[in-house]
């Protein structure tokens, strides 16, 4: 997995300015212009590898307590 995502990011025409992997979570940020034609390529680059993504709300990360 960790070939295909530097693969899928050397790839990308906007890459994002911080990239972290974790077994199967990353935590990226990114211009939120570019946030979902990162996502459309990061899919587009193996058909059974899908990324989906959660997006910072109201000042408070997505999967915090």
């Amino acid at each position: 997995m960790e070939e295909f995502e530097e693969q899928a990011i050397a790839n990308a025409t906007c890459k994002p300015k911080i990239w972290k992997g974790y077994v199967d979570d990353t935590f990226t940020v990114s211009d939120r212009d570019h946030v979902n034609g990162f996502l459309q390529h990061l899919n587009s680059q193996q058909p059974t590898i899908r990324f989906t993504m959660e997006i910072k709300k109201d000042n408070t990360n997505p999967l915090s307590t």
